[in-house]
């Protein structure tokens, strides 16, 4: 499915993920996509995260449309491929971590100037829309018939949450998890792996912002990974077999960040 009016076409797939649970995905960096989740309650609609640009969700508009339900926005932290799609829906709430607001008010015209330098065909279409409700510690949100928990999971960035459906014993991870390995953008692991141990506990299914879906041992890996980077740095790291370009320099990058914390 391309979307795109105005700009250069791109390739969105959307997937289901369970009964009123879609998956959206938009190319990213070079062998890497990004993704958001639509879940479709009986009173309202919830997008977690809107991709690179509004342009990207134009494929998504019909399928919130025939919901006929307000829709609500959430953006899992402030990196830019996970909220510069906002404006796509300008009349829907926007909600997100306090700090993910401060972030985006803080960084976004600079970090939208540096990406239209590099590819100002791509992000013609953006119009920054920063959160409009920001919170602190956890949200709940009842959708009707399903329930989200906005949990803080800081590690990837001081300000990512992750939103469980605790009924559905789904986890939609946003850059707090990744596959194959998550990105130390921050550089302090804290106790970020004993946060994904103890969601691993709770879900069956794992859907990340970046990679394929999984089950909870993808959260185990990954708090594995995080513990080894400082305790054992010359640990061999399975995951990365077969991994892109991007995620071998992520590793890279990954092992200097830990040794510097």
């Amino acid at each position: 499915m391309e979307t795109g009016t105005g700009t250069r076409p791109r390739e969105i797939t959307i997937t289901p993920l369970g009964e009123n649970i879609y998956g959206i995905e938009a190319p990213c960096e070079p062998g890497v996509e990004v993704r958001a989740m639509l879940v479709c309650g009986d009173n309202y609609s919830l997008l977690l995260d809107t991709l690179l640009r509004p342009a990207d969700l134009d494929a998504v508009r019909p399928l919130v449309e025939s919901r006929n339900r307000p829709l609500l926005i959430v953006n899992s932290h402030a990196d830019w491929d996970h909220w510069w799609g906002n404006a796509a829906f300008p009349d829907a709430p926007v909600i997100a971590h306090r700090l993910t607001r401060e972030r985006q008010l803080r960084e976004g015209r600079r970090s939208l100037a540096a990406q239209r330098r590099k590819d100002p065909e791509t992000f013609a279409d953006v119009v920054l829309r920063p959160a409009t409700i920001a919170f602190d510690g956890r949200l709940e949100l009842e959708l009707g018939g399903l329930r989200v928990e906005l949990l803080p999971v800081p590690g990837h960035t001081a300000d990512c949450i992750v939103a469980l459906l605790p009924d559905r014993r789904l986890l939609f991870a946003g850059d707090a998890a990744e596959n194959p390995i998550p990105l130390l953008n921050d550089g302090v692991i804290g106790d970020w792996p004993d946060r994904l141990a103890g969601l691993a506990e709770r879900v069956s299914a794992v859907v990340p912002a970046h990679g394929a879906v999984a089950g909870p041992d993808l959260l185990s890996r990954n708090a594995r990974y995080l513990r080894d980077l400082t305790e054992r740095p010359q640990t061999p790291v399975p995951e990365l077999a077969g991994a892109t370009a991007f995620y071998r320099r992520a590793h890279r990058r990954n092992l200097r960040a830990a040794a510097r914390s």
